[in-house]
């Protein structure tokens, strides 16, 4: 897939899943993405956080293509200011509490399966935040 390295994967997973949040909730997904990678799950990608990125129905704007067209920059480099600190920070500074999962309610029809194996948390922007039980 992607010829990228894992950074630019994730800034580009961020982007183009967030870049209309605010970014407290851009940091979020940043966690969710990083979480997934952390708890090492092969259904997940395992535990690089590029294969987590990329793994088949995780996260949408990957979903049969090989790039991510950055088509406003300035978004894209907002995001590339604070990334590399979220992608290289330990664990316990994850203010999320461990989240997982999320989704855009207002642009789904129905809630996902996944919710009820779930804990709710925060909902910031768009996004309703989870943490699996």
């Amino acid at each position: 897939m992607a010829d990228f390295d894992g950074r630019e994967v994730f800034k580009k997973t961020i982007y183009a899943e967030a870049r209309g949040e605010p970014e407290v909730g851009q940091k979020w997904v940043a966690w969710v993405i990083k979480n997934r990678a952390l708890l090492n799950r092969s259904y997940w990608g395992g535990s690089s956080i590029k294969k987590v990125c990329l793994h088949p129905n995780q996260f949408e704007c990957w979903n049969g293509k090989s790039n991510i067209e950055i088509n406003e920059p300035e978004a894209y480099n907002r995001i590339s200011k604070w990334a590399d600190a979220v992608y290289d920070a330990p664990q316990k500074d994850d203010p999320t509490g461990g989240c997982d999962h999320y989704y855009n309610p207002s642009k789904e029809k129905k809630e996902p399966d996944w919710v009820k194996n779930c804990e709710e948390r925060e909902k910031i922007g768009a996004h309703q935040f989870y943490k699996s039980k």
